[in-house]
């Protein structure tokens, strides 16, 4: 492999540097660093002079479109879930009440899910190829709450529609959050919790975007074209010319559908991770996404790493890097697996 030039270190230094100027941001960026330079591909997609060169990029000083009363308004005329999917949280959030024959009387009524079902499981993602031929042998390898997650995720992708928002890209969308779902698993895996929830909360971690784009496009739009004139985080942008992000805009929908708590808290903390560690898997797994280009909406900026969050991962290079190596490896499969299917 070729040594890099000292212009590609100097612009992975630059964009790693959107992470924060604390001790936790300064050593995930040399992390980062070292994993890009030790990867196959080249250069990074964008030419240097292109990449942000301040850690926070400054954000528009604007009258608000919107508040929080507006969209709680909002979100409250929206629709039920749909029966399925209202039946599959049932079980999500009482895994202990779930059977064999339950899951199959709440799968079957659907076969398009159950198709969609068969091609992940035979996907890279759980490197099965081939093996899992029917719902039952799906319920036999995986284990019947995987299979019931996996359902759950399918199905809640299927019932949220492209918002009447021009700027908005559901598939860039969904893109980003299956990076964050995978490793968001594969970082709460190294603390020998249960991977499938993990999934499930990165998947849906970001609905509160749509949710918003959905409810007031035109206001979206505007954001949209705010965050395409700078290099600012979605999220601060979103604060600064709608008056609220997406985190609180997809709280209010997580109590407006009676979310598990645990999707719930993730949906809220995963720009502010609150201090008893609940959500410390699924804030580093979107700040990673984002780090290594899983978001191709064109804003290349990085989300602000929690320092307190960072410290109790305790993660080092040898248990990251294998993090970031799987994420790589099954994502495009996982994408076409699951948007695709």
């Amino acid at each position: 492999m070729t040594e890099p030039n000292p212009e590609h270190i100097a612009a992975l230094n630059r964009r790693f540097a959107q992470l924060g100027e604390h001790s936790g941001a300064r050593a995930l960026c040399t992390m980062l660093t070292h994993y890009r330079l030790h990867q196959p591909e080249t250069p990074p997609k964008s030419a240097p002079d292109t990449l942000a060169p301040c850690a926070s990029p400054p954000v528009p000083s604007v009258t608000p479109l919107l508040d929080a009363g507006k969209v709680q308004e909002a979100i409250a005329r929206m629709p039920d879930l749909p029966p399925l999917i209202a039946e599959l949280l049932k079980g999500f959030t009482h895994a202990e009440q779930l059977n064999i024959s339950v899951v199959t009387q709440h799968l079957s009524t659907d076969q398009g899910l159950v198709l969609r079902i068969l091609r992940i499981a035979n996907s890279s993602f759980y490197g099965l190829s081939g093996q899992v031929k029917s719902l039952d042998d799906a319920i036999q390898i995986l284990g019947l709450r995987a299979v019931y997650t996996l359902a759950l995720n399918v199905a809640m992708m299927g019932a949220l529609p492209q918002p009447p928002c021009a700027g908005f890209n559901l598939n860039y969308f969904w893109q980003h959050s299956v990076a964050v779902a995978i490793t968001a698993r594969e970082l709460i895996g190294l603390h020998h919790q249960t991977p499938d929830t993990a999934f499930t909360n990165g998947l849906l971690h970001d609905i509160g975007q749509i949710i918003l784009a959905l409810c007031f496009p035109d206001e979206y739009q505007t954001m949209l074209d705010y965050e395409n004139a700078t290099s600012a985080a979605r999220y601060r942008m979103e604060r600064a010319v709608l008056g609220i992000d997406h985190a609180q805009a997809g709280a209010m929908l997580a109590r407006q559908w009676g979310l598990p708590e645990e999707l719930s808290a993730a949906i809220a903390g995963h720009h502010a991770p609150p201090d008893d560690g609940s959500v410390d898997a699924m804030h580093l797994a979107d700040v990673l996404a984002h780090a290594l280009d899983k978001c191709p909406s064109g804003n290349r900026a990085i989300p602000h790493l929690d320092e307190d969050a960072w410290m109790r991962l305790n993660l080092d290079e040898e248990h990251l890097f294998p993090v970031l190596t799987r994420l790589e490896g099954s994502f495009e499969e996982t994408c076409k697996a699951l948007l695709y299917g």
